[in-house]
C-alpha cells in the first residue's frame, strides 16, 4: 500500500528538495495548477491564494534526522497524494556525472554597532566547534525537480566552514567551499541558505567556480537571521537577470515566494528580523502618551493632510489616542528591514545612528548656554576657535558608552580637559567672514546656495496668491513699479518682465495660512509670509530689489504688507533691509529643509523603495537599476522620525514654524507631482529654462550662469543616456513593458498605494505604456536620490554652520518707526539683527545637526564607481560597456565643472563675493580615496545621510 504524507507549502522552499529519511515522494496523477494563470501549467504546486507562507519547513539536519516540523496555529496545508517508490539508484546519474563545483563565500560576521557583543560571539564561535551550522544547498535554474515543481537540487547541503575563535570581525571574513554537483541537475540558478548561528550574519556574496563554464557570482548584501527568527531558508539568485516571464523553469516558484514572503500579511508588530516591507502613514510623530501638547496631527490618509507613506512597523497604538502609534526611546530604533541597515566597517559612515547619538546626547547639553541673543558677531566666531564646555567634555566619558553611542566619539572633538562640542568653519566665511551681507551673494545663493531649486521667473506683475483674502488680506502684492524700477538698469517693470529678467521667491502661500497660529505659539516666535524679487543684471548676477514681508489680519486688525528695498549699510534703509533679509532668508531656510530636502527626496523615495522590494524580485533587472539607490534611505529616515521631525524634535526646536513643520510639509506634498521631479521638467514648470532646439539638451536656461542647472542638466542627460542604455538591453519594444507583470504591479503600487492620497490626479503620473515612459520615470528615481538629494544637503554646514547666513529662527518683527524699538534698531542694527535670529541653543541645535548631514561617508559610493554600483548585481551581456560609458561621463562632467570653476570672471555665480565655489554637483567618481567628511563635493548613489 502506498504510503501518504502530507506536503506543507514551505517546503517548496526546503533546503532538502523535499525530502523525508531516505524517500523522495512523487505526486503520481497529479493535478496541474499555476502560480499565475497566465503561466505553463506546473505539477506538484497549488495557486499561490491557497497557500499560506508562514509554514513551518522541513529543518535541515544530519543525514537521516530531517523531520517535519509542526505547522503553525492556522496553517493551510494541502495534501496531496505522494506514492513513495523503492528506492533506485542510477549509476549513471549517481556518479559518472559527479563534480566538484568550489566556490567563495564572503561575509561580514557581526555588525560594527554590535562590536562589543561578545557573549553572542562566543555563543557562535562554541557552537562552531560542533561543526556545521551554516548550510548552503544549489538550486538548477533549468532541471525542474517533479516532486517540488523547483528547480533540482543535491542531495545533501553543504556546511560552510565557519572559522572558530577568529573574533568578532566587523569586516569582510572569505570562506572557501566546495558544493557536490551532478551533470543531471542542470545549471545552478539560485542556492538556499540556513544559519544555525546565535545572531545573524551580513551575507555578501557566493562566487561558483564552475568547470569549463566560468564563474558565477551571486550578489547577497543580505543580514541572515539566525533559524530561531526565520524558519525557512534564505534563496539567494544568481547576478543573471530575468524580466518574469524570461525566469528560468527551475527558478519561477522561488521568485514568486521570496516576493510574497517580503510583502508579509500586514498583520502584528515586526520583529528585527523580519524581511517584510510595508506601508503606514506617519501617524508616530506625536508623543500624546508623554505630553499632550506633543500630539500632532497623521500626515497620510486623508484629504486636509496627504502624505506619502514610510514603512509600517506595527507597534501598539499610544495608550491616549489609538490613532497614533506609540514611539521608541532612544537608543532603541524604529523598525525597518534589516536589509535596509548596511553594516559599514567605520563608526563615522553609520549616519542614521549619529544623528540620534548627536540628537540625544549632545543637545542636550546645549541647555547649559544663554538663551537670550548674542551679543555680537564675535561671539559667534568662538564657536569655531574655542567651542564651548559640555557636562560630556571627556573621552573617558563617552569611551563609557554602549554602541551606538560610540559613534560619539568619531563626531565630536574631545579630551580630558578641553571642550567637546567645536565647529569647523564653514565655508561662507573662509573667504571673507562679511560676504554674506552682500546682495549679490545674497541672491546668488538663490542659485548656487543649498536651496537652488525654488527661484521662478516672474510671469506677471505684480505677483498675486490664489488664498481667500478675507482670511488671508489682499491677493495682490504691495509691491510697485516705483519700488524697484530704480534697481533695473534703466528698464520699466514691463520691460523687465517681457526680457525675462524679473525673477521671485514666493514663499506667500506656503506660510500664510500658518503664520497667525506660528506668531501665537511664543512671544519670541514671530514670522511673516514673504515674497522677494530679484533683477538679472546686464552682467549675469542677480540683485535683490524688493522684499515683501506680510502678516494676515487678526484681532481686529488689518493685513499687513511691508515692502522693503536695498539700502546701504549705516542708513535708515540699509538697517531695515538688513532685517527683511533676515525674515526672508529664514523662510526659505524653513521651505528648504521641510519640502526641498525632507519632503522631496527623503519622504517621497521611502514608499518606492519599499514597492520595489515588494513588487520586483531581486533578478528583476530594473530591481538591480535601483538598489544601489536605496542604500540607507530607510535607516536615516527612520531617524528623522526619531529626532528632527518628530514632536518637540530639532525641527520643531530650531525653525520658526515649530509644532506646525510637518503640518507645512503636507500642504507643500498636494501641489507635489511625479513628472515635474525631473530637473527639465522642473526647469520648464518654474520658467527657469524654456525649449529651443538649438540649444544644448533642447532647453536654453533664463539665467545662463545658474550653477545648479547647468551643472544639474549635464548630469541629468547623462544619467537618462545611461537607464535608457541599460533599460533596452531589456525591453525591446512597448510590448515587453506591457507584458511585464512586476514592472506594472512595481508602477500601479508606488501610485496608488505608496503615493496612494494623490492616485486620483492622473497628470501627476505617468502611464506606464512605454520604454520612454519608463526610462523618463526611473531616471526621475535616481535623480532624485542622487544629484537632487547632493544638490540641497551637502551644502548645509557650508552655508548655514554660519549661523548669521542662513538662521532659520525669527523672533521679532520689524519694529514699526516712532517706536523705542526702532530707536534700538537704528542706534545698533547688529545687534538687532542678533536679536531677531537665532539664539544660541538655536543656532548650536542645527549647526550641530547640519554639520552631521553635510558628511560624506568613508565608503560613500558616488555615480559612476563600479563597487556598490548595478555593476555589483548583474553580469549580463552589454551591461559593463554601458556602465563604462555612463562612468566616463561622469568623469567628463567634473571636468566640466573644474572649468566653469577656473573662470570666475566669465561664470561669476559659481564663486560669487564669498569665493564658495560650487562643487555640489561634482560627481566625484574619480576619486578613490574612501576619505568622507564636509567636503562640499560629490553625488552619491543613494540619500544615506
Amino acid at each position: 500500500m502506498k504510503e501518504m504524507i502530507v506536503l506543507n507549502s514551505a517546503m517548496l522552499l526546503s533546503g532538502r528538495n523535499g525530502q523525508l529519511g531516505s524517500h523522495r515522494f512523487l505526486a503520481p496523477n497529479p493535478v496541474p495548477c499555476s502560480l499565475r494563470s497566465d503561466r505553463p501549467k506546473q505539477v506538484g504546486h497549488c495557486p499561490l491564494p491557497s497557500l499560506d507562507y508562514k509554514s513551518s519547513l522541513v529543518s535541515w539536519r544530519q543525514p537521516g534526522q530531517t523531520s517535519l516540523l509542526k505547522s503553525r496555529k492556522g496553517n493551510r496545508n494541502f495534501a496531496l497524494k505522494i506514492a513513495i517508490p523503492p528506492t533506485e539508484t542510477s549509476v549513471k546519474e549517481s556518479a559518472l556525472d559527479d563534480y566538484d563545483i568550489d566556490g567563495e563565500v564572503i561575509l561580514q560576521k557581526v555588525s560594527l554597532l554590535n562590536f562589543t557583543d561578545y557573549s553572542a560571539t562566543i555563543v557562535d564561535e562554541a557552537s562552531e566547534l560542533r561543526g556545521k551550522r551554516v548550510y548552503l544547498q544549489l538550486v538548477s535554474g533549468d532541471k525542474i525537480d517533479p516532486e517540488t515543481g523547483s528547480g533540482k537540487t543535491a542531495s545533501e547541503p553543504t556546511y560552510l566552514e565557519w572559522k572558530p575563535w577568529d573574533g568578532p570581525v566587523a569586516g569582510d571574513t572569505h570562506y572557501p567551499i566546495k558544493f557536490k554537483w551532478n551533470a543531471s541537475l542542470g545549471f545552478p540558478g539560485a542556492f538556499l541558505i540556513k544559519n544555525m548561528h546565535a545572531r545573524e550574519f551580513f551575507l555578501k556574496s557566493l562566487t561558483l567556480f564552475i568547470p569549463g563554464q566560468g564563474d558565477v557570482r551571486f550578489h547577497c548584501n543580505s543580514w541572515i537571521a539566525p533559524s530561531r527568527d526565520e524558519k525557512k531558508d534564505r534563496v539567494f539568485f544568481s547576478n543573471k537577470s530575468f524580466l518574469p516571464e524570461q525566469t528560468p523553469v527551475g527558478l519561477r516558484i522561488l521568485r514568486e515566494l521570496d516576493l510574497v514572503e517580503l510583502r508579509g500579511d500586514g498583520k502584528g508588530e515586526r520583529k528585527v528580523s523580519d524581511r517584510i516591507y510595508d506601508y503606514d502613514v506617519y501617524n508616530d510623530i506625536g508623543d500624546p502618551d508623554k505630553d499632550p501638547k506633543l500630539r500632532r496631527e497623521v500626515l497620510g490618509g486623508s484629504k486636509d493632510f496627504p502624505y506619502p507613506r514610510r514603512c509600517r512597523t506595527g507597534r501598539p497604538p499610544t495608550k491616549t489616542a489609538p490613532e497614533f502609534e506609540s514611539r521608541v526611546s532612544f537608543p532603541d530604533v524604529n523598525f525597518i528591514p534589516p536589509d535596509e541597515r548596511f553594516p559599514h566597517t567605520d563608526f563615522s559612515d553609520f549616519g542614521a545612528h549619529a544623528l540620534n547619538a548627536v540628537v540625544n546626547m549632545i543637545i542636550p547639553t546645549l541647555a547649559n548656554l544663554n538663551d537670550y541673543a548674542y551679543q555680537s558677531f564675535l561671539e559667534i566666531e568662538e564657536l569655531y576657535i574655542k567651542g564651548f564646555d559640555s557636562p560630556l567634555n571627556s573621552r573617558k566619558h563617552l569611551h563609557s558608552q554602549k554602541s551606538p553611542l560610540q559613534i560619539i566619539q568619531g563626531i565630536v572633538d574631545a579630551a580630558d580637559d578641553s571642550p567637546i562640542i567645536k565647529f569647523s568653519r564653514p565655508q561662507i566665511m573662509q573667504g571673507d567672514d562679511y560676504a554674506w551681507r552682500n546682495d549679490e551673494e545674497f541672491a546668488r545663493q538663490t542659485l548656487a546656495g543649498v536651496n537652488p531649486i525654488v527661484i521662478e521667473s516672474l510671469q506677471k506683475f505684480p505677483p498675486s496668491s490664489s488664498l481667500d483674502e478675507k482670511m488671508y488680506g489682499p491677493q495682490q502684492s504691495a509691491i510697485t513699479a516705483q519700488h524697484i524700477e530704480k534697481n533695473l538698469e534703466g528698464l520699466s517693470v514691463n520691460q523687465a518682465v517681457t526680457k525675462k529678467r524679473l525673477f521671485i521667491l514666493d514663499y506667500y502661500d506656503a506660510y500664510m495660512p500658518y503664520v497667525e497660529r506660528v506668531n501665537k505659539l511664543s512671544d519670541d516666535v514671530k514670522m511673516y509670509a514673504s515674497r522677494m524679487l530679484l533683477f538679472l543684471t546686464s552682467e549675469g548676477t542677480l540683485i535683490p530689489v524688493a522684499i515683501e514681508l506680510c502678516l494676515p489680519p487678526t484681532d481686529g486688525k488689518e493685513a499687513v504688507r511691508k515692502v522693503f528695498t536695498p539700502g546701504r549699510s549705516g542708513t535708515e534703509e540699509g538697517a531695515l533691509w538688513l532685517l527683511a533679509k533676515a525674515h526672508a532668508r529664514v523662510n526659505d531656510a524653513g521651505v528648504h529643509q521641510l519640502v526641498s530636502h525632507w519632503l522631496e527626496t527623503h519622504c517621497i523615495t521611502e514608499p518606492i523603495i519599499i514597492a520595489t522590494h515588494r513588487q520586483l524580485s531581486s533578478m528583476h533587472p530594473l530591481f538591480k537599476l535601483l538598489h544601489p539607490h536605496f542604500l540607507d534611505t530607510m535607516d536615516i529616515n527612520q531617524s528623522a522620525r526619531s529626532s528632527l521631525i518628530n514632536a518637540g524634535g530639532v525641527i520643531e526646536q530650531g525653525f520658526t514654524t515649530g509644532k506646525y513643520s510637518m503640518e507645512i510639509s503636507s500642504k507643500a506634498y498636494k501641489n507635489w507631482k511625479f513628472n515635474e521631479q525631473g530637473l527639465p521638467a522642473d526647469l520648464l514648470k518654474r520658467g527657469m529654462a524654456v525649449p529651443d532646439p538649438g540649444a544644448p539638451h533642447g532647453l536654453r536656461l533664463l539665467i545662463e550662469d545658474y550653477p545648479y542647472a547647468v551643472d544639474g542638466l549635464e548630469l541629468w542627460f547623462a544619467l537618462k543616456e545611461w537607464v535608457s542604455d541599460y533599460l533596452s538591453l531589456y525591453y525591446k519594444d512597448s510590448e515587453a513593458i506591457h507584458r511585464d507583470k512586476e514592472l506594472q504591479a512595481w508602477w500601479d503600487e508606488i501610485v496608488n498605494v505608496g503615493h496612494g492620497d494623490l492616485k486620483d490626479d492622473p497628470t501627476r503620473w505617468y502611464k506606464m505604456d512605454s520604454l520612454d515612459e519608463l526610462v523618463e520615470a526611473v531616471t526621475t528615481i535616481i535623480w532624485t536620490t542622487s544629484a537632487h538629494h547632493a544638490a540641497v544637503n551637502f551644502g548645509q554646514y557650508s552655508y548655514g554652520g554660519y549661523m548669521p547666513n542662513l538662521p532659520t529662527m525669527s523672533r521679532c518683527f520689524i519694529p514699526e518707526k516712532g517706536t523705542p524699538e526702532y530707536e534700538k534698531l537704528l542706534k545698533n542694527p547688529d545687534a538687532y539683527f542678533l536679536d531677531t535670529v537665532s539664539t544660541p541653543t538655536q543656532a548650536t541645535l542645527i549647526m550641530a545637526v547640519l554639520e552631521i548631514l553635510s558628511k560624506h561617508a568613508n565608503d560613500e559610493v558616488y555615480l559612476g564607481q563600479v563597487q556598490g554600483s548595478t555593476m555589483d548585481a548583474t553580469d549580463d551581456d552589454g551591461v559593463e560597456k554601458v556602465f563604462e560609458n555612463f562612468s566616463a561621463n561622469m568623469v567628463r562632467i567634473e571636468r566640466d565643472i573644474l572649468e566653469r570653476n577656473t573662470k570666475c570672471d566669465v561664470y561669476k555665480n559659481r564663486y560669487g563675493p564669498a569665493k564658495v565655489a560650487y562643487t555640489l554637483l561634482y560627481p566625484n567618481t574619480s576619486d578613490l580615496s574612501k576619505e568622507g567628511g564636509v567636503t562640499g563635493r560629490g553625488v552619491p548613489n543613494s540619500i544615506s545621510i
